[in-house]
């Protein structure tokens, strides 16, 4: 503390000490100085807060803390006093946790606001899960998704001076104040670059992390430990423990821009034989250098992966763009074993194709490489394994592989739905591939609502790295409901099951090949070259009729392009042969008159 403020404030007190003695004071007197010492007092606390930056995040630290934990504590009473309550029937009690329901909901959302950081992506996190939480809850806190509060100019420049050494404007000629976008850990600005600091002087993103993220991220995850402690005291079968324990996992991955980097390179190598023969649309944008809390990165302009007008306005296939993100991920998770866990509709573009050789017409850019996992090679197979088993509707091999990757016994059933968003009945039938009406989501929803505490069990008990694939499952889920509105529902598991099959056969040709090196005899070795020569078979007779059935789907799809232009154009054709009709007989009729 600085030595001057402490020898104020010594004084201060010392002098309210004399006179709080002398009771014969004026009342005026008396008035005049307590207001005298008051101003002062706030002045010197003022001046201590602004020259101690320890007090200021100390300050800082509790005011966050008090507002999460008095938001925390007010819901769980609200909760106690909802349930405890004796309702004169059954209408008046859902009536009544509905409104406690929405009551809380706003709390928080008012209180998330607040606060901002870890905050928001904690809530837009819970107002994903609509297959458990009432739906006061998911709606209210979906206005997170979209409403995060910018840092300001200043505060993006003290940002860079102090990470990078120099002022902003040393590096960049351009810079945009505007941010393109703005998100619960940071920001995006599009800059140009000085010429010394990149060959083409070309325009870069640069994201920026939010200063105050890095302050506060220990003490608010601290808080949300303690208020989610409390509430588990007051109600043991809450279930959200998992939620923490994921944040505190992901969140110093995220918040290292460095690692971001790293993730993006490694994607990169990963398709980089895909992207040398025309067989991916995917582009990653380049790093040009990153720092812990700074990333300047190439600028790609583009749409979000759900703007269906852009495409149309393009030229561009949904359903092809819903394939190929398919084909994407499918390889990330079953062959590669390294996925990007957050593919959201904004974190995925989609811009006509830059390549003139490239096979497809458009580009997929994925963007925010923070949240990655990589899965250890047992983990893919077995998942690979349950995918196939649940594309085929083999229960048996549902149970076998829930169990290996993480779920308890007897509830494969359950973790089937939450995995694929369907119901039981539409699973086992290996019916995957039909349309998801709004009936089966009603009932999806609330048979998962009257296992919740099963759920709870399952989500509690699952390995983080499957939670986050359930999570990755989700939002592909709902991407491709959102641009296969037309073709062949089916294509995407066929898909899927091309990538999976590919994996297993994979293992099972490493293992068999392993195997016939340790043979001890001839008769062996033989029958593990059948078994592998059997494996290789089923693989490829798999394979072809994967192939086959891709072919037929896409030759219909282009069937009914054609068709469907055909059709449009012929109506075009005949509204404008229409007009020119009515516009000759009017003009006849003019000349007549």
């Amino acid at each position: 503390m600085n030595t001057t403020v402490k020898k104020s404030t010594t004084f201060l007190c010392n002098s309210i000490r004399f006179y709080s003695k002398k009771s014969a004071l004026p009342r005026k007197r008396s008035y005049y100085f307590v207001a005298g010492t008051s101003t002062l007092l706030c002045a010197g606390g003022f001046t201590w807060y602004e020259s101690d930056s320890q007090a200021r995040h100390v300050t800082l630290a509790v005011k966050r803390m008090s507002i999460a934990t008095k938001v925390g504590i007010s819901v769980a009473i609200d909760y106690k006093k909802t349930q405890s309550k004796k309702y004169s029937s059954e209408e008046e009690q859902l009536r009544a946790k509905s409104e406690c329901h929405q009551r809380c909901a706003e709390r928080v959302l008012v209180g998330l606001q607040k606060l901002g950081g870890i905050y928001v992506k904690l809530g837009q996190h819970v107002s994903a899960m609509t297959y458990i939480l009432p739906i006061e809850w998911t709606t209210t806190l979906s206005a997170l998704q979209d409403r995060c509060d910018p840092t300001s100019e200043e505060d993006i420049r003290k940002l860079f001076l102090t990470d990078y050494g120099v002022p902003l404007d040393q590096v960049f000629e351009e810079f945009d104040w505007k941010p393109l976008g703005v998100a619960s850990l940071a920001q995006v600005h599009k800059a140009r670059l000085r010429k010394e600091h990149i060959d083409q002087g070309d325009w870069v993103a640069v994201k920026f992390q939010h200063p105050r993220l890095d302050e506060f991220c220990r003490i608010d995850l601290k808080t949300v430990s303690f208020i989610i402690d409390t509430i588990k005291r007051m109600f043991p079968d809450f279930g959200f423990e998992w939620i923490l324990q994921e944040m505190q996992e992901s969140l110093p991955q995220e918040m290292n821009f460095e690692h971001e980097a790293s993730n993006s390179l490694r994607l990169k190598e990963n398709f980089s034989y895909e992207r040398k023969h025309h067989k991916t649309a995917l582009v990653v944008p380049d790093v040009i250098w990153a720092k812990r809390r700074i990333l300047c990165m190439e600028f790609i302009e583009g749409a979000r992966i759900d703007d269906l007008d852009y495409m149309k306005e393009h030229g561009i296939d949904p359903s092809q763009v819903s394939t190929e993100i398919t084909e994407i991920f499918s390889k990330m998770m079953f062959l590669d074993g390294f996925v990007h866990c957050d593919p959201h509709p904004g974190n995925v573009l989609i811009r006509p194709a830059k390549d003139p050789k490239s096979r497809f017409k458009f580009d997929v850019v994925l963007l925010d490489h923070g949240l990655y996992r990589t899965l250890t090679e047992q983990l893919r197979t077995d998942y690979a394994h349950l995918w196939t088993s649940l594309i085929r509707g083999d229960e048996e091999g549902i149970r076998n592989y829930s169990l290996r990757v993480g779920c308890r016994p007897e509830s494969h059933r359950l973790f089937a739905s939450l995995l694929t968003g369907r119901e039981w009945s539409t699973i086992s039938t290996a019916n995957l591939s039909s349309d998801r009406d709004t009936t089966e989501i009603r009932r999806v929803s609330g048979r998962a609502k009257g296992f919740i505490t099963r759920i709870y069990d399952i989500l509690e008990t699952l390995p983080r790295i499957v939670l986050l694939l359930l999570k990755t499952s989700d939002l592909l889920r709902g991407l491709d409901e959102t641009l296969r509105q037309s073709g062949d529902k089916y294509m995407t598991y066929a898909l899927m099951g091309r990538f999976c099959a590919e994996a297993v056969w994979i293992d099972a040709k490493q293992h068999l090949i392993r195997r016939i090196k340790e043979s001890p005899s001839i008769t062996a070795t033989l029958g593990l070259i059948k078994s592998l020569f059997k494996a290789w078979w089923e693989y490829q007779t798999l394979e072809y009729s994967l192939w086959m059935y891709e072919l037929q789907s896409n030759t219909r799809a282009s069937w009914y392009l054609i068709w469907h232009h055909g059709v449009a154009k012929s109506s075009r054709e005949n509204k404008e042969n229409e007009r020119l009709k009515h516009t000759d007989a009017a003009a006849a009729v003019a000349s007549a008159t």
